[in-house]
């Protein structure tokens, strides 16, 4: 087992994205169990099998202390991330609603809608940011648009969110999530003074699929889909974008032809690994490898390692745009699967594809901005700069 100063830091933002990717590669290839003493002291687990396994054995490796060491303070707990059975069982069917895949196939038109305001606010500019302009924005507007909000309303929940997440882990965050608790308790009393088919008025009647919602519930549900599902598509789409651009040949072979994107899309996704460390607790002694891990002892899965394993995955360094076999673990795996999985295609694909109708010869502007790991989990972009011929004004 490795020493604690060859083991990764993930809460040092300092980190460059290479040390990062360095570090996850080094751990995996050193030893199936990496051990650090920081942050109370824990496990990494950075093999594909290892990480895959753990993810299916939830009597084994428990969600319910949370999933971020340290602990991140995010209270009340995550539906249904932060949550072991029955009650995980019972927030997923809560949290379903919106993001079946017949759901989110009924939902694309405004997905889409969403995606041709955002691109026309820049498109006649010749240049932009695509994450100030797209990427960013894009996730968090959909899914206060999908929970009932209008436009306007879910451009300011964007913002409460994007402000709650950079506050995780500093002083600022008491404030930031009062904020996110007023705001979500005026949505609530607005539609029980005017409902609406939506999901807000499903949250304010108190019962959701069978389960009562009290105003703390309400609260992490809406917390689970405006921060949940934004930063880390943010980061998918980003990488993306980013693949399609410097892959060489790959644009032009869309833009010939999108049959090939969902693999171009599952292999990004694999690469790009939005949010990378997931913490799980031992309830009971569980051999790793050669390891014997004790009970009460915490664990990070690294799936960001694990998608980069080469005994799960050839050549896995370089995007294959034909790859095959491509059981990545960016959503998850087991019983907590990431449950906006399809929400998430659904942006990446529609997103890109407008790009590519409006824009066809989009191109670099200048090299892109990668971020180590932010708030110990996700790895992005910090700026994507593009240019393109400008879409002549109506």
């Amino acid at each position: 087992m490795s020493n604690e100063k060859t083991a990764l830091d993930h809460l040092d933002g300092k980190l460059s994205t290479k040390e990062v990717r360095r570090a996850h590669a080094e751990m995996r290839e050193t030893c199936p169990v990496v051990h650090s003493d920081r942050h109370g002291g824990f496990d990494f687990l950075t093999r594909y099998d290892h990480v895959r396994a753990a993810l299916n054995e939830t009597g084994s490796f428990s969600s319910a202390d949370g999933v971020h060491i340290p602990a991140s303070g995010l209270l009340p707990p995550v539906p249904a991330l932060e949550f072991d059975e029955p009650e995980h069982s019972e927030w997923r069917r809560v949290l379903d609603g919106p993001l079946t895949p017949r759901a989110v196939r009924a939902f694309e038109p405004v997905i889409t809608e969403v995606v041709d305001l955002l691109i026309g606010e820049f498109a006649i500019d010749g240049k932009a940011d695509l994450v100030d302009r797209l990427t960013e924005p894009l996730p968090a507007i959909v899914i206060g648009r999908m929970i009932g909000l209008d436009q306007a309303e879910a451009v300011r929940a964007r913002g409460i969110a994007a402000a709650l997440f950079a506050a995780m882990g500093s002083g600022e965050f008491p404030a930031r999530f009062a904020e996110f608790s007023d705001h979500t308790q005026r949505w609530l009393a607005d539609r029980r003074e005017n409902p609406r088919d939506d999901m807000l008025t499903a949250l304010a009647s108190g019962v959701v699929a069978g389960k009562e919602i009290d105003e703390a519930g309400a609260t992490g549900l809406l917390l689970a889909y405006i921060v949940g599902g934004h930063h880390s598509t943010g980061s998918a789409l980003g990488g993306l974008i980013r693949h399609v651009l410097t892959v060489p040949g790959l644009k032009d072979d869309l833009l010939a032809d999108r049959r090939g994107l969902p693999r171009v899309i599952e292999e990004s996704l694999r690469l790009t690994t939005p949010l990378q460390l997931f913490a799980r607790t031992l309830r009971c002694p569980v051999q790793v490898g050669d390891q014997e891990l004790a009970e009460g002892g915490r664990v990070l899965l690294d799936l960001a390692a694990a998608n980069r394993d080469p005994r799960e995955f050839s050549d896995p360094e370089e995007f294959d745009r034909g790859r095959s076999r491509n059981r990545h673990l960016s959503f998850g795996a087991g019983p907590h699967v990431c449950q906006g999985q399809h929400l998430a295609r659904a942006e990446l694909r529609i997103a890109l594809g407008r790009l590519l109708d409006r824009l066809p010869d989009l191109r670099l502007d200048g090299e892109p901005v990668e971020s180590g790991l932010v708030g110990g989990s996700l790895m992005t972009h910090f700026a994507l700069p593009v240019a393109f011929t400008p879409e002549v004004a109506a």
